[in-house]
């Protein structure tokens, strides 16, 4: 087998940096890292989170391409999980500027990644 290559496809080493609020950050993060601790090992990525200094943080994923998509989709599971439980609570309206909110405020719908892990 060639170098690079792996039964499953390339062998590929990508880099994804996600912008974010740094309030939604914290869920990512957790309870003492646990949440952020859990998507490492569970993906294989790794996940690195920039000082909480200013209002935006970059997360950064890096690894193989299958260990991106599946810290990517667990990033985003765990985002609609928090957006479905304040939608509960404020009685399903939607805050203005919400990551999820499109231009106008509609909603845009993300790709299914889990599929493609």
């Amino acid at each position: 087998m060639d170098a690079g290559v792996t039964e499953s496809g390339l062998n590929v080493t990508l880099t994804i940096r996600l912008l974010m609020h740094g309030k939604e950050v914290g869920s990512i993060i957790g309870k003492k890292g646990e949440s952020v601790k859990r998507i490492r090992e569970e993906s294989g990525a790794r996940i690195n989170i920039s000082e909480g200094n200013c209002p935006e943080r970059i997360i950064t994923l890096t690894g193989p391409t299958n260990a991106i998509f599946k810290a990517f989709a667990m990033i985003i599971d765990k985002l609609e999980k928090i957006q479905q439980s304040h939608d509960q609570q404020h009685g399903g309206q939607q805050a203005p500027g919400h990551p999820e909110a499109g231009g106008a405020g509609h909603p845009v719908r993300l790709p299914d990644w889990e599929r493609r892990v």
